[in-house]
């Protein structure tokens, strides 16, 4: 419930005196004429009126009314006890419904002045509009902020004027129209100084004339993002020629090593030369293990499908001597875009470092809290005192950074991993991704 404005408050009195006066007016004309059943429904009107528009003071303005009331009934009509009792009860009658209203209406304003109060003095912006006209309504104070307008200014606004994009608000008004309810749409705005503000908009359709809308400025936000995004496209372009760069040079160095070779006859010298191209091409192979990874975090998590990501990564492995099981829940995690990476990395270890690998298997196991998503060999495994250190930058057994990494891509959006095989009997990889990171969609389980 909205408050009444104080024009709207004048209004209503002057209405008030007049149905007053009116009433004393039919009153006088009745009983003259010997009327006395109508005329006391005017009083009604009056007693409405004040305990609609006034209710701190309306029981003593309907104790008024009803007093008028009989005592205009007592000195103008007969002396007839009959016409005296009914005139009483009306008395009461005005004053119980007056009480009544008034009463009600002071509750419905109570909770009409907390609504309007979260409403108007909300620290997020909040407005509506008619949904036929498309004119804004009841701005608050924090939404005028935003935009720069004036809250008087706004009224005389239409939705066109405030969201000028007609993608977006065709899209806007699409969404609303369709689900009734939407929440954090991004939309730019349009300032009283012509800039733009982002801001994220849910709206309301409460079955009224008018679309309740709230809105938060995420422009800032918007700008960190971009201007990271941007940095982080230097970044990778700078990576990309400076690897380039170093891997030619790299490329030169170890041929004139090899050129070397041919010409050293002193077995020491020959010994170091061999151990320099070996330091060599580990560097060239760290170097080309970077390009497939420089975009982790750059792009924004997204829900993939666990069977999808494993697919992908078998794509590229040779596994024809070894028996793949899979048996997967049907379900997806909010992951890096990198997660096929990370089952590649973990099935590439299994063949390359297992020793004796000729069974993997893939599978899910639900938790108290979340879902494991298991990878396992019956190779060599993990010795107990290198379970987690596989996982550290600095431990490197021909791997390169790969276990480290895949740790880290995981890490990005809560997800755990670890190993906890049986050394000699195989490694297990178990991730873990727990509750709001994961969730079931209809498709099917992935068989053998």
């Amino acid at each position: 419930m909205r408050p009444i404005s104080r024009e709207k408050k004048f209004i209503y009195d002057i209405l008030l005196i007049i149905s007053i006066l009116a009433s004393i007016g039919i009153t006088y004309v009745s009983i003259s004429r010997g009327i006395y059943d109508v005329f006391p429904y005017f009083y009604l009107i009056p007693v409405v009126l004040i305990a609609y528009t006034r209710p701190k003071i309306s029981i003593f303005i309907t104790v008024f009314v009803g007093w008028l009331y009989i005592g205009l009934v007592y000195s103008l009509g007969l002396p007839d006890t009959g016409i005296f009792a009914r005139a009483t009860v009306w008395f009461f009658i005005f004053v119980s419904i007056g009480i009544l209203i008034s009463t009600y209406s002071r509750e419905y304003r109570k909770e009409g002045d907390r609504s309007c109060g979260s409403f108007f003095n909300s620290q997020a912006g909040a407005f509506s509009y008619d949904r036929d006209s498309l004119y804004i309504k009841d701005p608050n104070l924090k939404f005028s902020q935003l935009i720069g307008f004036d809250r008087n200014e706004l009224l005389f606004k239409t939705l066109p004027e405030i969201i000028t994009d007609t993608k977006e608000r065709e899209l806007f008004l699409s969404k609303v129209k369709d689900k009734q309810r939407i929440g954090d749409i991004e939309i730019r705005l349009t300032c009283a100084d012509g800039n733009k503000r982002w801001a994220l908009v849910s709206a309301t359709d409460c079955a009224e004339p008018a679309i309740y809308c709230t809105v938060v400025d995420i422009t800032d936000q918007k700008l960190a993002q971009d201007s990271l995004i941007i940095a982080n496209r230097k970044l990778n372009l700078l990576n990309n020629v400076t690897r380039h760069d170093i891997l030619n040079q790299l490329t030169a160095l170890i041929g004139y090593l090899e050129l070397s070779k041919d010409d050293i006859k002193d077995p020491l010298l020959l010994k170091y030369v061999n151990k320099e191209e070996i330091a060599a091409n580990a560097i060239r192979h760290q170097i080309l293990f970077t390009r497939d990874y420089q975009n982790i975090g750059v792009h924004s998590p997204q829900w993939q499908n666990i069977a999808e990501a494993i697919s992908l990564a078998l794509a590229t492995l040779d596994i024809h001597h070894i028996r793949l099981t899979v048996r997967l829940a049907p379900v997806e995690v909010y992951a890096d875009p990198l997660l096929e990476k990370v089952f590649y990395n973990l099935i590439e270890n299994s063949i390359r470092h297992g020793e004796r690998v000729t069974e993997i298997e893939i599978l899910s196991e639900p938790f108290n809290e979340g879902i494991d998503i298991i990878i396992k060999d019956n190779g060599a495994g993990i010795p107990d005192n290198a379970k987690e250190r596989i996982f550290k930058r600095e431990y490197f057994k021909h791997t390169g950074l790969g276990l480290f990494l895949t740790r880290e891509i995981l890490a990005i959006t809560n997800l755990t991993i670890t190993e906890n095989g049986i050394f000699g009997k195989g490694a297990r990889f178990v991730i873990r991704a727990p509750l709001g990171t994961y969730r079931f969609n209809s498709g099917n389980a992935s068989g053998e």
